[in-house]
């Protein structure tokens, strides 16, 4: 499996950003929060997918997500009609892992990057490009199931 290259610095710190304009959006209104979603106590800021790098059949999913909860959620599945298969994905220094669930734990926003958990999908059942989007459903077990529309884009920030 093709490893997708690291985010550069930029991105790193737009990724950072986001979580930290995640944090405060989740203190205004919804319709204050463009891209964004709650579920009770959960925020979920712009969820987005780069476009599949040529000759692999997966894709990786990123965003940033802030449990305003005084206890620690785990984000234990997630499914989309646009792939086979989704599940967690953590590649680090080479190796690659899948854990079982995603944990938030509360008031830490955490954002799904390259260089730490995030979703993988794979199985696409339909090409995929900049520009284009499609609904991720989170299930956060006992708190519920929120669906997303993920943004294909060469960075974050759309």
């Amino acid at each position: 499996m093709t490893a997708y290259p690291p985010l550069g610095r930029r991105a790193a710190v737009l990724a950072l950003a986001a979580s930290a304009v995640l944090a405060a959006a989740s203190l205004l209104p919804a319709p204050a929060a463009a891209h964004g979603y709650k579920l009770g106590a959960i925020s979920i800021g712009h969820v987005w997918a780069p476009p599949p790098l040529p000759g692999v059949d997966g894709v990786p999913v990123y965003g940033p997500i802030l449990n305003g909860g005084a206890q620690a959620v785990r984000l234990v599945g997630v499914s989309t009609p646009v792939a086979n298969a989704a599940r967690f994905r953590i590649a680090k220094d080479g190796a690659v892992s899948w854990p079982d669930a995603v944990e938030f734990r509360p008031g830490r926003p955490l954002a799904m990057a390259a260089w730490r958990r995030h979703i993988w999908l794979s199985g696409l059942t339909r090409p995929l490009n900049a520009g284009d989007s499609f609904e991720l459903t989170l299930d956060f077990g006992p708190q519920g199931s929120k669906t997303v529309t993920v943004v294909v884009e060469t960075a974050p920030g759309h």
